[in-house]
Formats: C-alpha cells, structure tokens, sequence
C-alpha cells in the first residue's frame, strides 16, 4: 500500500446507504473507497478485515448477531472496525466490544457521526504506520548568504511529497528573515514560535493546526512573518521536542536552517540525517564550504559522510570546475543544479516550487535527482531491484 494511502472499505446490504457514507467521506484525497453491497455480509467480513492499513465498515443487517459472531471469530483480523447498527440493542453493543470494533455507530445517526470518528481512526493508523518507517530528517544550510538554500530546500521536499508518494515536513528556522512561505505562496496562520510556546501542550495531532497545507503530502511550518525572534530565545529542548512530534506525522523532514552555528542549528545538524551545503559557483563560495565543513566535521563531530555539498547555478562553461570545488573543499559528495535565471524567477513570481511549474526543464531534473538522493528513494529502489535479481537467480 503506498504510504499515504488508506483503504476504506464499505460493507452492507443497502446500496443507497453505502454510497452516501462513502460521499461523507470523500473528502479525503488520501483513501481508497471501495463499496461491497451483498445481502450475505459474512464472505465479505471475512475478506476485508485482514489489512491493518484499512478501515472498515459494515452495516449490519437484519443478521447482525450472527454477523459479529463471526467477525469475533475471524483470525488475525487487523482492520480497524467501525460499525453501523441498532445502538439500543444490547447484545449487539456486547458481542461488537468483545469482536474488538474501533466504535459503534447508531443507524439513524451516522451522518452526524460518522466523519468525526472515521478521523480520528484514521490518523491513528497514519501515525502507526508512519512510527514504523524509516525517518529522514535533512538540514539544508546555505555555505554562503543567498546561495539559494531556501529554493532548494522548497523543490527537495516538493518532490519527496508529491513524486516520491511521502508526507514531508518543511520547516523554515530563519526566524529573522525567513521567506521559505514565499516559494508556496504561504502564510502560516499559527508560526512556529507559537508552537513551541505551547510545546509542553502539543500531541502529533494537535500540532496539525500550526502546519500549513501545500498539499496533501506536503505541509509547512513557517516564522511569523512579522515577529522576529532573536539568537537564544529559541529554546533548544522545545525545539528538540517539536521536531520528535514532526516525526510521528511526517516520514521525511526538509529543515532550512539560517547561515548561523549557534546551539540550535548544532541541535538540528546533530539530529540530521543528511546536511546538505548550498553555494555557487566562486572561489570565495568553495572557501566558505571548505570552512563550514571543517567546523561540522572538526567542531561538531558530524561525520564527513552525512554532509553532502550542492552547487546551485552550476554553469559548465565556468573556468572553476567540481573537481576545484573537491580538491578545495576535501569533500566528493557533490551535486549540481543547472543554472536557469528565467524559470526560476517564473517560478519565484507565481509562489509555486519550480518542480511544480517547469517540471520538464534540466534544472527541475537536477532537483528531482538530489530529492531521491537527499531521501534515499534511489537507494531503497535499488535495494529491491536486487532482491528481484537476486530471487530470479535462486528461482
């Protein structure tokens, strides 16, 4: 099942019925509905009930008794259960609680009630599932200001979420002069300050509210745009807290961290999985790479193998070439991303990731390449191409 995809599987003896529960849901863009309409419900119970990414719900009929009997006694059922039936009647109330059903709906109030608990059920198993996965949390840094950090930061988890089928976290910490909203066209109704006020009261649902929606896959958490917030009024542990809430939710966080060493970017960097340096192409842009690198490597104790080095606006025609960056900066993990002034710009101007408007362009296929890499996507694909050589060989 991809990862943002739950089933919903609706089971009863009345097709009208059906329908309009499956049409109360259908604002969610991240289910797969499927009606199964059959005055027999048991052979139906009985087959959908066995995937722990599905909700299901039946609607019991005049068989209702029986029917739970035989969901009681369905082995290694997964599915979370939601059932719709007579609430009055007691021993269907008893023998639902002891077939380990998620609720039980009263027929002649589901429209009411049905949206409220099919939610919380369903971001419960989002949360389950994605505690499961492995975690990736990437801190992109300019090595110089106004290297483009924050454009690339805004394209890496663009296509994680919307190619690469994750829910990603893209959280902006230049609390001074961040503009990373502005790449979304965002503006964050609750900042992140504000979150982290208010840490101590925050589970992974409530923290919904401060992310701002790009789209299903992907949400924001942005500064204020107006409030800024000095160096040290940040404090660390709420921050280190949010993040170990983001990763409830979110399976791949992107982090624009400001061109600062100070104990929260430390904080984050520590915490990466992957940093990545941004600078151009320029002798004084390698130089200030070389040097942050030493600092990461030599004062932070971040291995060399975690930080990877990004040269934006790479120009082939340009006398300083990779292997100058390498022998300068002692470092070959190095990508480059196209120069491409016009689409850029576009891109800038309409408040959309340019993997968005100018997805066909050579430097949207730089992006989209360092995105698998930054996210390991690349590797994970590998990996299974192998177990397929590898069972084609055994079998």
């Amino acid at each position: 099942m991809p990862e943002n995809k739950i089933n919903l599987i609706l089971i009863g003896a009345d097709e009208l019925s059906l329908e309009k529960q499956q049409s109360i849901l259908s604002y969610s863009g991240d289910i797969k509905s499927q009606l199964f309409c059959s005055k027999t419900l048991i052979d139906l119970i009985a087959k959908h009930t066995q995937d722990e990414h599905s909700i299901v719900i039946i609607n019991l009929s005049a068989d209702g008794l029986k029917e739970l009997q035989f969901l009681n006694n369905v082995d290694d059922k997964k599915a979370s259960v939601i059932i719709i039936g007579d609430q009055k009647n007691v021993d269907l109330l008893s023998l639902a609680i002891r077939a380990g059903v998620k609720d039980f709906i009263d027929v002649k109030d589901y429209e009411h009630k049905l949206d409220g608990v099919f939610c919380n059920i369903k971001k419960n198993i989002t949360h389950a599932y994605n505690k499961n996965n492995v975690k990736r949390l990437n801190a992109i840094i300019n090595a110089k200001g106004g290297s483009g950090a924050s454009f690339i930061a805004s394209n890496v988890a663009y296509v994680l979420a919307q190619e690469c089928g994750l829910r990603v976290a893209l959280v902006d910490l230049d609390l001074q002069f961040g503009s990373l909203g502005l790449n979304f066209d965002k503006i964050p109704k609750y900042p992140l300050t504000e979150a982290l006020n208010v840490i101590n009261d925050l589970d992974s649902i409530s923290l919904e509210a401060y992310m701002s929606k790009y789209n299903e896959n992907l949400s924001l958490l942005l500064p204020s745009p107006s409030d800024i917030l000095l160096p040290g009024e940040i404090n660390v542990a709420h921050l280190k807290k949010l993040l170990e809430l983001l990763q409830i939710n979110y399976s791949q966080i992107v982090v624009d961290l400001p061109r600062l060493i100070d104990p929260v970017s430390s904080m984050i960097m520590e915490q990466a999985d992957q940093i990545t340096l941004v600078l151009q192409q320029s002798l004084v842009q390698f130089r200030d790479g070389r040097r942050l690198i030493q600092i990461l490597n030599k004062d932070l104790d971040i291995p060399l193998d975690k930080i990877a080095i990004v040269v934006n606006r790479y120009d082939p025609k340009n006398s300083l070439r990779i292997e100058d960056l390498k022998n300068i900066v002692k470092h070959d993990q190095v990508y480059t991303i196209a120069n491409d002034f016009e689409h850029v710009a576009s891109a800038s101007n309409l408040g959309v990731p340019l993997c968005e408007s100018s997805a066909s362009t050579k430097i949207a296929h730089d992006l989209k390449q360092l995105a698998r890499n930054l996210g390991q996507i690349k590797l994970q694909h590998e990996q299974k191409s192998l177990l397929r050589r590898i069972k084609r060989l055994l079998f």
